[in-house]
């Protein structure tokens, strides 16, 4: 038997400890667990099970059936000139923006798999690709959280128009791409759509799971009085008030408890341009899960996220100046609790398309497994 390296030793300790706290955890703070993984399963099923499955589809139908080929020739000059990508990204970049975070990221990992695009190219587009979507700024929050349309659609451009800029200047000094040739076969409609729902469903499940997750853990940091310990350490620097420091913390961990404090706490339109630009820890962890190895450093993943945050704030106020909107609608809306019933969709619809999802995972596992001699 071979010795252990004295850093995986210490990796497998922390492990140990992390596994052993969690678990005590799980058995002190049942209720607050409870009820907090409870809203996260709510919203997965009224709100994002319904919002994000289709441009899932759309995102890998477009890769394997070479119809974001043909689509992204209209883009072609926006995304070979300015981004220096190619011209096969284009479909690609517009789902990252409208679709939601994870709908860009599976398109970048399905273009790297494919060979379509080189390592670089999928890193470069990971520091700008990740975007909350319109379908949750706009609808979700500017309707249903802040009761306020035109909020959401400030939010929107603000995270976008500083997504692109990114884009734009990661993409300064660097060569004009040279375009793949034919790696691969578009393959058939009828099957790309097939591997399509299979990977959406996939992606969908694991959204899910992490969402649900985070919400436990942030449940245990609350019950342990661990969160409100850090959030009045912050706000005695003067940096912050009380109120600000819990939200940045909500939007440092999770995206959807993020927006829910910040409406809790009735926070101004920059906090919520800079939490949703950022993503959150378990939108990282999203999007990690679709590579097998992430094109990126993680320190410079982060160190984008942030500066997306700090960017889309800036717009935000900016913008705000240009088009100033009315508050009335929004301060109303934050001192009620996130309502998740307020989304076009419902708990049981998105409790039906959850598990036809895992039933599908289930008929192609068993029909692939069928195929093996």
């Amino acid at each position: 038997m071979g010795t252990f390296f004295p850093q995986k030793r210490i990796i497998l300790i922390l492990s140990a400890l992390a596994f052993v706290t969690f678990g005590a955890a799980l058995l002190c703070y049942p209720v607050q667990i409870r009820e907090n993984v409870t809203a996260s399963v709510l919203y997965c099923l009224s709100s994002l099970v319904p919002s994000l499955f289709p441009f899932m589809v759309l995102a890998s139908f477009g890769v394997r059936s070479g119809a974001g080929e043909i689509l992204g020739q209209f883009m072609a000059p926006v995304t070979r000139y300015v981004f220096r990508l190619p011209k096969i990204c284009g479909a690609t970049l517009l789902l990252s923006f409208f679709g939601g975070y994870p709908a860009g990221a599976r398109g970048i990992s399905l273009l790297l798999e494919e060979g379509k695009i080189t390592s670089e190219q999928a890193g470069r587009m990971m520091t700008f690709c990740v975007a909350p979507g319109a379908a949750f700024v706009v609808t979700f929050l500017g309707c249903g959280v802040l009761g306020s349309l035109s909020m959401g659609w400030l939010l929107f451009f603000s995270i976008t128009l500083s997504g692109l800029l990114l884009g734009f200047f990661t993409g300064l000094g660097k060569p004009l791409p040279e375009e793949p040739g034919s790696t691969a076969q578009p393959e058939p409609a009828g099957q790309a759509l097939i591997r399509s729902i299979s990977d959406a469903s996939s992606a969908t499940i694991k959204m899910c799971g992490c969402i649900l997750l985070f919400a436990g853990f942030t449940a245990i940091l609350r019950g342990s009085g661990i969160f409100q310990t850090l959030a009045q350490l912050i706000s005695s620097t003067g940096l912050l008030d009380y109120g600000e420091a819990a939200v940045c913390l909500s939007f440092l961990l999770e995206v959807t408890g993020g927006t829910g404090d910040a409406a809790l706490f009735g926070s101004g339109p920059l906090l919520y341009a800079f939490g949703l630009a950022f993503g959150g820890l378990c939108v990282h962890m999203q999007v990690f899960s679709f590579f097998s190895q992430f094109p990126l450093s993680k320190g410079k993943f982060f160190l984008y996220r942030f500066l997306h945050g700090i960017l889309s704030a800036g717009l935000c106020f900016l913008l705000g100046r240009f088009l100033p909107l009315s508050s009335q609608p929004v301060w109303a809306a934050a001192s009620q609790p996130v309502s998740y019933g307020t989304t076009a969709s419902t708990a049981a619809g998105g409790l039906s398309l959850l598990l036809m999802c895992m039933a599908f995972l289930l008929f192609v596992t068993q029909r692939s497994q069928s195929k093996k001699p």
